[in-house]
């Protein structure tokens, strides 16, 4: 709660209000949790903490940076999750439009977009290709910036950070796609 005459102060969205006048990052807030008393008590310490027996399917993430018309790609090899799930909270929908979670060179998943919609797909050969889709949403057409290029989607294959973190996290640990999600096969994406 402000006190009267405190202004607002603006927050970007990697930013969450701690209190009343801490701002703090996404990591700042997932630190703050898994070292404070109240944390440790709740069980966040354990939080995003990946076991030495649990190896990840996927061997690299790539992620784009636009600058202009020059990209800027950053190869990580053998990711953790923290690494994953921080490049899928990067996309901007501007200059970081898309991340790519490579386990060999015919098993990969795509997202792209960013700033609240994503588009998310998966392949296990590079020939058959798998779409997340909310089947909620209507197939009005959304525009979203994916590769440095504005493309046009239909509304119900933009999905929520919360769905795509859901089937990034079981394909990156499982290699697998997330069955609590709705895959369509993407014949558009299939080589001819």
């Amino acid at each position: 709660m402000k006190a009267p005459g405190e202004p607002l102060h603006s927050l970007t969205p990697e930013q969450v209000r701690v209190g009343t006048k801490q701002i703090m990052t996404y990591a700042e807030r997932q630190a703050f949790w898994r070292n404070s008393d109240v944390g440790k008590q709740l069980g966040f310490e354990q939080w995003g903490k990946q076991s030495e027996s649990e190896k990840n399917f996927v061997s690299n993430l790539s992620k784009e940076k636009w600058l202009g018309n020059k990209n800027q790609d950053n190869l990580i090899n053998e990711p953790n999750w923290d690494q994953i799930e921080a490049a899928i909270r990067e996309l901007d929908g501007a200059n970081h439009t898309l991340v790519t979670l490579g386990a060999d060179e015919e098993t990969y998943m795509s997202i792209g977009g960013g700033a609240g919609k994503y588009v998310v797909t998966v392949t296990f050969d590079n020939l058959d290709f798998y779409m997340l889709v909310d089947s909620s949403k209507p197939n009005d057409i959304e525009k979203l910036v994916i590769g440095g290029q504005a493309v046009n989607y239909p509304a119900n294959q933009c999905i929520d950070l919360l769905r795509c973190l859901l089937a990034a996290r079981t394909f990156a640990l499982e290699g697998k796609l997330d069955q609590l999600l709705t895959w369509i096969e993407d014949k558009s994406l299939a080589a001819a």
